[in-house]
């Protein structure tokens, strides 16, 4: 998210929100409008996020096993990614995301299933990288 400058916001609870303020040239398609990568990155994050915050979740990291996606007019100017938990049990969740303008149009929306990941997130390097010739 920090690459394409969108950030966490406080939203009501049971929901999670990801605002991105401004819509840089490089995220653009040639509409010009936002990329359906970047719609698909936020509509993703929210989701994982919505299920790692789930009162109970047995972890805060949740990660994608399957994601749809539709998007239902070109993305411009400020974003809201909203997201939340349709179905949640032990090892899996399901959830759902809505993307909306600066007018409160849906951009686009999206379900997905998650996994609540329980090993350790850091991965960590331990051999020391050859130079380069």
């Amino acid at each position: 998210m920090r690459l394409i400058g969108a950030a966490q916001v406080p939203a009501p609870e049971g929901r999670v929100w990801v605002r991105l303020p401004e819509l840089r040239e490089e995220l653009l398609n040639q509409l010009p409008a936002a990329h359906g990568g970047v719609i698909m990155a936020l509509l993703d994050s929210v989701m994982s996020r919505a299920a790692g915050e789930l009162p109970g979740a047995p972890s805060r990291t949740a990660v994608t096993v399957e994601m749809s996606s539709r998007f239902h007019r070109p993305g411009r100017g400020a974003l809201l990614a909203e997201g939340w938990v349709v179905h949640a049990t032990r090892s899996l969740c399901s959830c759902a995301a809505q993307l909306l303008d600066a007018e409160g149009r849906v951009v686009a929306t999206g379900s997905g299933t998650f996994k609540y990941w329980l090993a350790p997130t850091t991965w960590q390097h331990h051999e020391k990288m050859p130079a380069k010739k």
